[in-house]
């Protein structure tokens, strides 16, 4: 059995990400997670290095001599040096999900979205994903009965729509371009519109407002159908600002449409052709077709990575 430590910040999407990799290298071997969150403090607002160093130093007055993991999976900013201390001490191997902003170098593996457009220290050890680790969600038997019976025996087109950020802004002109096209597509389907944490209120009322009465509608605080839609949806369209929506979606297989937003980042762009030219996503203009790829699975391809490493 192996013994895997996982670092992260307190962001939700970083554990997620750490697990999405784990539960598939555990479906092929036995393993045994622990989990070490740093909540951001003083010292943490340092750049990386800094951090690392005061590790260092704080180590040669106490350090905790238990440490029996033979692999450190973290993600986030301030997991980083934390696991390139440990690895230091204790001889383990590491991989570090996103950029860690030091010592690139010294990681065993780091993996990074093929749109951040990190310039590698060491290409070796830089392993290049599309989108994000998909940490899929087991539904209970209830939650699929409730969930069927609420959107009957009809087509579903899911819309998922995020929100403002520093990587994206909506306008109301926007949101009302994104429903009318909507609204047009052909009342055989069921429409369900599912919104982000980041979905502004401005954005949420628009849309209540501006779609046909029988859109249905679910709040990221209600009763959330996420993945049973992703499960049973015939066609997505998803803002182009939700890097984590469009991954989850792409790994169904099914036609995923994406909705342009007024400001995006111009990585998120980037990352929007580089799903073009593999054929998961279109634009949306209106009109919904079908077409067939393979579903993106990046955290069982980069889980075999363990196997190797450990």
């Amino acid at each position: 059995m192996k013994k895997i430590l996982v670092i992260t910040d307190t962001k939700k999407s970083s554990i997620n990400q750490c697990n999405a990799l784990i539960d598939n290298y555990s479906k092929r071997k036995k393993t045994k997670i622990n989990y070490q969150i740093i909540e951001k403090k003083g010292i943490h607002f340092l750049p990386n290095f800094l951090i690392y160093y005061y590790l260092l130093i704080k180590s040669f007055i106490k350090i905790n001599l238990n440490f029996d993991h033979d692999l450190i999976i973290s993600c986030g900013r301030i997991s980083a040096p934390y696991s390139l201390f440990y690895k230091r001490f204790f001889k383990c191997k590491n991989i570090h999900i996103l950029d860690p902003y030091l010592f690139r170098n010294r990681f065993d593996v780091i993996i990074i979205p093929s749109h951040d457009n990190v310039e590698p220290t060491n290409s070796k050890n830089i392993v290049p994903i599309i989108g994000t680790f998909v940490l899929k969600k087991n539904l209970s038997r209830d939650s699929i009965n409730k969930f069927s019976k609420l959107f009957k025996k009809k087509k579903i087109v899911s819309c998922f729509i995020g929100g403002d950020g520093k990587s994206s802004k909506f306008s109301r002109e926007n949101v009302i371009n994104c429903v009318s096209k909507i609204n047009n597509i052909d009342d055989k389907f069921c429409i369900v519109y599912c919104f982000s944490r980041r979905t502004s209120a401005m954005i949420k009322n628009t849309i209540k407002l501006k779609k046909k009465n029988q859109h249905l509608i679910f709040d990221y605080d209600e009763i959330n159908p996420y993945w049973y839609l992703i499960k049973k949806s015939q066609f997505f369209i998803v803002s182009e600002d939700s890097v984590s929506m469009i991954s989850d979606t792409i790994s169904s297989g099914k036609p995923v449409y994406i909705q342009e937003i007024d400001s995006v980042k111009r990585k998120i762009r980037y990352f929007i052709q580089i799903l073009q030219k593999h054929g998961f996503v279109r634009y949306y203009s209106g009109k919904l077709d079908i077409w067939r790829y393979k579903p993106l699975n990046e955290s069982l391809r980069v889980s075999k990575i363990i196997e190797r490493l450990i």
